[in-house]
């Protein structure tokens, strides 16, 4: 009895089997390859290795320096393995950045197995991909989607060097789009499900009609194995950045000059909005265009050059994408109401910041006063304050010194060492204007606060809950 119901199981699936189509991507796969090319990139050490420390004191210690000194032996190397693709007819060949990033040697080898020299042009580390140049006749470019009509679920193949083993072809579907994971500035990656592996980085990533939309970048993985989440740099960006490199050798990005966090929820009703969205000014740049434009700390961006900024993530991504010198419409959430105003885009540049200086002055006496109504303990800044918890010259505020672990200002994740910049959107510059606003909060009746900190540079809103009366 058992065999006759597992043979009519199998007569029917077999039959199920048959009457699908199987989708094959042979015919895709042919017209891709000759695009995708290998990348090794070596470093070559500057020292001998460390056996010759060993040897130091010994008779063979002079011998063997002047063994590597004549090239007797080679120096050691550290290799990367990459992958890549033809972006181009002139060879230029878009990988990742990191798989070339300070390496001395970099060598390209195409699907026909020809291997050649490949010059390193520019690195965008903010996308994580960069430009490289072959010398080489009768290249086949990809032919560049749109990463913007993929949709999730489409099919995909990802294309790449895994391992070292040469061009290996896995696919997969599209698992979700503008993934943020947290690794730059501009995230707005693909993820697929398509195997990628160490070594497939910079390959490409095409969809079924053999159109690159994609440049696989990075993987979810606690073994460092494919587990199926793969994630690509989307073909938009990848353009907008190989065409700088190819122009510049920089990419050169638009900026707005204002600090900006996630519209909460409870921020949104705060400020009297019908739902979270939009990007919360948190602080503004001196001589900034948002300083020219009259944007200020408070103000929810909600709409820039035309388009409705969803989120916080949305509005960096959007300036860094507008041509320096445009001046575009943006429209803020200011006060209850809509508000238009015009920014001229700026050059972004990049900055560096100062180490914190050493605590070697002597201990001082510090005033502490309690906010009860917040749950924190706040001072003056002082200089012993300021080199304890690393303030710029230019902090102004009441420095958090004590948070009550009951509080929803702990809740909040405020700590030691932030910043009291403003409550409810007034500046906080000691204890006096603490005081009146502690005075105009209990005639108000007021059940919470619209705090602005500052936490090692970068400020960001927080609404904290008053504590009940004891």
């Amino acid at each position: 009895m058992f065999f006759k119901i597992v043979t009519a199981f199998l007569i029917l699936f077999s039959r199920n089997v048959s009457a699908q189509t199987v989708v094959s991507f042979a015919d895709t796969v042919q017209k891709v390859l000759p695009s995708v090319v290998s990348v090794s990139a070596a470093k070559i050490a500057a020292e001998p290795p460390e056996m010759m420390l060993a040897l130091r004191g010994s008779p063979f210690e002079q011998f063997f320096k002047d063994v590597y000194r004549d090239g007797g032996f080679d120096m050691p190397k550290s290799i990367l393995l990459g992958s890549g693709f033809v972006y181009d007819k002139d060879g230029h060949v878009i990988t990742s950045a990191h798989v070339v990033e300070n390496m001395t040697e970099v060598m390209v080898t195409m699907n026909d197995g020809t291997a050649m020299t490949g010059k390193v042009l520019g690195r965008d580390p903010k996308t994580d991909l960069a430009l490289l140049k072959i010398d080489a006749k009768e290249l086949t470019p990809v032919v560049i989607g749109s990463s913007d009509a993929a949709k999730i679920g489409d099919p995909v193949l990802a294309v790449g060097n895994p391992f070292g083993l040469g061009n290996t072809v896995t696919s997969g579907i599209i698992s979700a789009r503008s993934r943020d994971i947290q690794v730059g500035p501009y995230d707005d990656f693909i993820q697929t499900d398509a195997a990628i592996n160490r070594g497939n980085s910079g390959g490409p990533l095409f969809n079924a009609n053999g159109e690159m939309i994609g440049v696989n970048t990075a993987i979810f993985s606690p073994s460092g194995g494919s587990v199926g989440i793969a994630f690509a740099v989307p073909s938009k960006m990848v353009k907008t950045v190989a065409d700088a490199l190819i122009k510049d050798g920089v990419v050169k990005r638009g900026r707005l000059g204002v600090m900006v966090q996630t519209v909460t929820p409870e921020i949104a009703k705060t400020l009297g909005m019908d739902k979270p969205r939009g990007a919360l000014v948190a602080g503004v740049d001196k001589a900034s265009p948002a300083v020219k434009a009259n944007i200020r700390t408070g103000d929810v961006i909600i709409r820039f050059d035309g388009q409705d900024v969803a989120s916080m993530r949305d509005l960096p991504r959007m300036a860094a994408e507008t041509p320096i010198g445009k001046t575009v419409p943006v429209v803020v959430w200011r006060e209850g109401k809509e508000k238009q105003v015009e920014i001229t885009v700026s050059e972004m540049k990049e900055t560096s910041y100062a180490g914190a200086l050493p605590n070697t002055a002597p201990v001082e006496t510090v005033t502490i006063r309690d906010i009860p109504l917040l749950g924190i303990g706040v001072a003056e800044i002082t200089p012993d304050l300021r080199r304890k918890y690393h303030l710029s010259k230019n902090a102004a505020g009441l420095v958090v010194v004590s948070v009550s672990s009951k509080s929803d200002a702990a809740q909040k994740g405020l700590k030691s060492g932030d910043l009291v910049v403003e409550l409810d959107k007034k500046s906080v510059t000691g204890f006096k204007t603490l005081e009146l606003w502690e005075k105009d909060a209990a005639e108000m009746g007021q059940e919470s606060a619209f705090v602005l900190i500052e936490r090692n540079g970068e400020r960001f809103f927080a609404v904290v809950r008053f504590a009940p009366a004891s």
